[in-house]
């Protein structure tokens, strides 16, 4: 880069600055920008009281203001630019790097060029799977992503290295396509993750749009892999951590174990009113045993989500991504969103004979309702009040037993800025 600036400074260089600092040669041969965002949470719990005939489990074991207070979720420092053809991404969040160090706080570091009608990008990025996964964390409605994501059957595995490709078929179709290895930047290439995403707009008007979206991905973990497993945080991002199955954890398992995925998506977007929803079903290789022989899980996971700007903005839709984005505001006091989702994720094979969820119980199903407030003073600026009232069902533990749920309830308010 310093060499190419170098070379650069030979050319006539003009600054700007839209959303970030920008420099650019009047060739187009060279170009950097300084990108950044913070979000700085704050969450007051609710835990439930453990029934006095049951263990207690999920939010029953908190304490009193357990988990309450200020959450420092991300601080991203961003530097995207182009060099003859070559764009290139860099990007780290400091906000964990007190926890997980450099380079594990990377989590966009790619180099892209041009190839036919699309682009080729090699690096560490984030799999071609999801709508909601694959919208910026600058742009999710609610502060946090549903179970489609790897916030649920991802687990761990939102940001990947390896190589992908990506374009657009016509105005209104695109696909992406990758292949990936189950790691990080600073862990040792294991395992492989290959799949893809295909997008269709059936109505694409201004102001008014149509999306139907596909998705499918294997993931083949191996022992130095990221592991392959559904987990479902429910109670948001200081909530409750509920298994749902881990590929490869029952007894005299082979040494490469696989997560199957298949997932739609769908959203109508007219006017103020966003509608969108996704439904996944996910296959887990050799999660438990019955009768002394190895199974394997079937996990569901869907949501459904609505979105209305009082203020009557509109949603804006990112084809290059196939996913939303957010508006500018239209008056002087901003921008207001009211919006709503309901989530459930389930273990199909959790049963009193068969413990994939390792609960010992006959039932592994978590549903969460949020509702949510946004508030754009600006288009850099964001407020987020979101309340979850959750739902972990796990059944009983012998047929004479009572279903046992936690009801947990959480109120979580975030601050964005972005440039």
């Amino acid at each position: 880069m310093l060499a190419n600036m170098s070379i650069a400074s030979c050319h006539a260089v003009n600054f700007t600055y839209k959303g970030g600092p920008r420099i650019k040669t009047d060739d187009g041969n060279f170009e950097i920008g300084l990108n950044g965002r913070g979000h700085f949470d704050v969450h007051s719990l609710y835990p439930d009281q453990a029934h006095s005939d049951y263990p207690a489990f999920g939010s029953q074991l908190l304490d009193a203001n357990d988990r309450d207070g200020f959450n420092w979720r991300r601080t991203y420092a961003t530097i995207t630019g182009r060099i003859y053809g070559v764009n290139f991404k860099f990007e780290n969040d400091f906000a964990v790097n007190a926890t997980t160090a450099f380079p594990h706080s990377l989590r966009e570091a790619w180099i892209a060029t041009k190839l036919g009608p699309g682009q080729l990008t090699i690096g560490q990025f984030k799999p071609y799977r999801g709508l909601e996964e694959i919208t910026s964390s600058n742009e999710i409605t609610l502060m946090e992503r549903p179970s489609t994501s790897s916030t649920g059957i991802y687990s761990g595995r939102q940001f990947l290295t390896g190589i992908a490709y990506r374009a657009m078929i016509k105005d209104n179709m695109g696909f992406g396509i990758h292949v990936m290895s189950l790691s990080h930047f600073g862990l040792p290439l294991a395992g492989i993750s290959y799949g893809g995403r295909a997008v269709w707009l059936p109505v694409d008007k201004q102001g008014h749009i149509l999306h139907l979206g596909l998705s499918a991905s294997q993931d083949i973990a191996s022992k130095d892999s990221l592991l392959v497993q559904a987990v479902d945080v429910y109670g948001g991002r200081q909530g409750i951590t509920q298994s749902l199955g881990v590929a490869g954890t029952s007894l005299g398992t082979p040494s490469h174990n696989s997560q199957s995925t298949i997932a739609a998506e769908t959203a109508y977007s007219v006017g103020p009113l966003t509608l969108q929803g996704e439904y996944a079903i996910t296959k887990l290789d050799n999660t438990h045993q019955t009768a002394g022989s190895n199974r394997d899980s079937t996990i569901q996971a869907f949501y459904l989500q609505a979105s209305w700007f009082v203020t009557g903005e509109t949603a804006v839709y990112k084809k290059d991504r196939g996913a939303f984005g957010k508006p500018q505001p239209n008056g002087l006091w901003g921008a207001l969103e009211f919006a709503g989702r309901y989530d459930l994720t389930e273990n199909f094979k959790q049963s009193l004979t068969a413990d994939p969820c390792r609960t010992g119980t006959s039932k592994c199903q978590i549903q969460v309702v949020t509702l949510g407030v946004n508030w754009y003073p600006r288009s850099n600026i964001r407020f987020m009040l979101n309340y979850y009232l959750t739902g972990t069902t796990i059944g009983n533990a012998c047929l004479s037993t009572s279903t046992r749920t936690d009801h947990f309830s959480v109120l979580s308010f975030r601050t964005q800025v972005s440039f």
